[in-house]
């Protein structure tokens, strides 16, 4: 695989060939360990520091955007690995605001001729790193951190725990004593070296970031990085969306449905989805719209909503890109990217995907499916091909398990909250909610959300539940009933007890019977 280039090796990588992302190792290995050495300065860690990187970089392979570009994208790797073991085991190296001596420097970077004799074999960008590693850690680290990381001097000084204007001053020192270090390569390093100290920053088009909601879009306008931040957020896991409908029946069924859950005036739930829908139409006016997403159920219906609206656009010069993630490094438990700071989404900027066929082609099918009358159709399109979009059909199978069961008649999670109650008893609101979210494998369903189907068992013919007087938010003390009970244990139907009138995705459930439900058996919907 010699002649590969990296673009075809990370396709190749990709798709399950590890002898590809070897020849990957085997190419960097040695750049990537002398990157490591320079910023830790032990020749052991440095070992362990490039293993890590290039372990991380195997298992956020599909995270890379442009796959010519797995050089600069492992480098940043490297770069985070390595200031966090410095944070770990050098927490002290910056905690003093006083700066190492010019006559020190001038000590420490006096090159002899044998050294610069040495590195004329060497790519003239590997000359500039060669002379970086020779700056004190106290220079080095920052100029680092700023030109070939990105970051910004109050982000440097972050970084490293030290004032913003010794973050400024290391930085420009660092740069003036590098100059005679270099001056013996002056003619032929000064390309390289414009190229690689320019700061590495995301590009300076104009961009359109679309989130799930303001907690995202206000981290997002923290982050620095360039464009403007818009809202969308419809939540479609609740209510109804059928299919055939155009913009304004879509606003006027779905703004009924919010203002009868009673989370916002009708008027209120209008201008949202308007405004949701203005975020969309504002395309033409951005080179880049970027749609940033997680793997759960909410998102990923916003996703191939949007994907499809698109789809059916002509979008000229814009470029569509997709930022989606499932986890992030360091995060056991990953609970989205609300839960995310400024840096750690900024750190996600350059792993945007372009939008193609692909994408587009997989979100249609998939928008078809949740919008159809059939659910059955949900559990066809989960059986092809949806590794285009690859959390789709995790969130689909989700779904469906929302659908009344085949034992009993309740969704997975009422099911899940009628047996914590049964089990542990009377809980609070906030109790119940977090002990039935922790029952997910990820992040399901938010709290007023997860109250108002509390509150449906409760005001039911015949009550699953007993609610004790609502605070003024959340929910008050909740007690499963005798009949609760007697539904939990499979001795009584909760649709035979209590009807069902409910939207899931384009499929209304309404009546003393429900048209279909879920068997938790065989794990498939069946006909009732």
């Amino acid at each position: 695989m010699q002649s590969t280039d990296d673009a075809e090796l990370v396709h190749l990588a990709r798709a399950g060939n590890r002898e590809a992302f070897n020849e990957l190792i085997r190419r960097y290995q040695r750049s990537m360990w002398g990157l490591a050495y320079g910023l830790v300065h032990d020749r052991f860690e440095a070992e362990d520091v490039t293993q890590e990187a290039f372990l991380r970089a195997w298992r956020n392979l599909d995270l890379l955007a442009d796959p010519a570009k797995f050089a600069p994208w492992l480098r940043r790797i490297v770069f985070g690995v390595s200031i966090a073991w410095l944070r770990v085991f050098r927490p002290d190296l910056f905690r003093i605001t006083d700066v190492t001596s010019d006559a020190e420097l001038s000590r420490r970077s006096d090159y002899t001729k044998s050294a610069f004799e040495e590195l004329q074999a060497i790519e003239l960008r590997q000359r500039i790193w060669d002379a970086v590693a020779r700056l004190p850690e106290r220079y080095r680290l920052p100029l680092t951190l700023f030109h070939l990381d990105g970051l910004s001097h109050d982000k440097v000084a972050e970084a490293l725990g030290i004032p913003i204007s010794t973050a400024r001053s290391l930085v420009t020192r660092a740069r003036q004593k590098l100059q005679p270090m270099l001056a013996s390569y002056a003619a032929d390093l000064l390309p390289a070296l414009e190229d690689v100290f320019r700061e590495q920053v995301p590009g300076k088009s104009t961009m359109l970031h679309i989130a799930d909601g303001e907690s995202v879009a206000g981290t997002l306008r923290k982050s620095r990085i360039p464009g403007v931040v818009s809202v969308y957020g419809d939540l479609m896991d609740e209510g109804p969306a059928p299919a055939g409908l155009d913009d304004e029946a879509w606003f006027d069924v779905r703004a009924h449905f919010i203002a009868d859950a009673q989370y916002a005036t009708l008027d209120e739930a209008r201008q949202y989805l308007k405004a949701c829908e203005n975020t969309l139409q504002a395309f033409p006016h951005h080179e880049e719209v970027v749609i940033w997403l997680d793997s759960k159920l909410t998102n990923q219906l916003m996703l191939i909503k949007m994907l499809d609206w698109f789809s059916r656009r002509d979008l000229g010069q814009t470029k569509l890109s997709l930022i989606c993630i499932g986890e992030y490094p360091g995060q056991v438990r990953f609970v989205g990217l609300g839960a995310m700071t400024a840096d750690q989404l900024a750190s996600l900027a350059d792993t945007r995907l372009a939008v193609g066929e692909a994408q587009y082609r997989t979100a249609q099918e998939a928008w078809n499916a949740f919008t159809a009358p059939d659910p059955t159709d949900i559990e066809r399109f989960i059986s092809t091909d949806t590794s285009a979009l690859p959390f789709i059909a995790t969130a689909f199978r989700r779904h469906v398990e929302q659908f009344p069961s085949f034992d009993n008649g309740l969704s997975r999670t009422q099911r899940q909250a009628l047996s914590v109650l049964n089990e542990r008893g009377p809980l609070s609101g906030g109790q119940l909610f977090v002990a039935v979210a922790l029952q997910e494998e990820q992040v399901f369903m938010g709290d007023l959300s997860f109250y108002r189907m509390m509150g449906e068992l409760s005001d039911a013919c015949h009550p699953l539940v007993q609610i004790s007087d609502v605070p003024q938010s959340g929910l008050g003390n909740v007690t499963i009933t005798d009949m609760g009970r007697n539904v939990i244990e499979g001795r009584a139907d909760h649709i035979q007890l209590n009807g069902i009138d409910r939207w899931l995705g384009g499929v209304h459930l309404k009546g003393a019977t429900a048209a279909w439900r879920w068997d938790r058996a065989s794990k498939h919907l069946v006909a009732r």
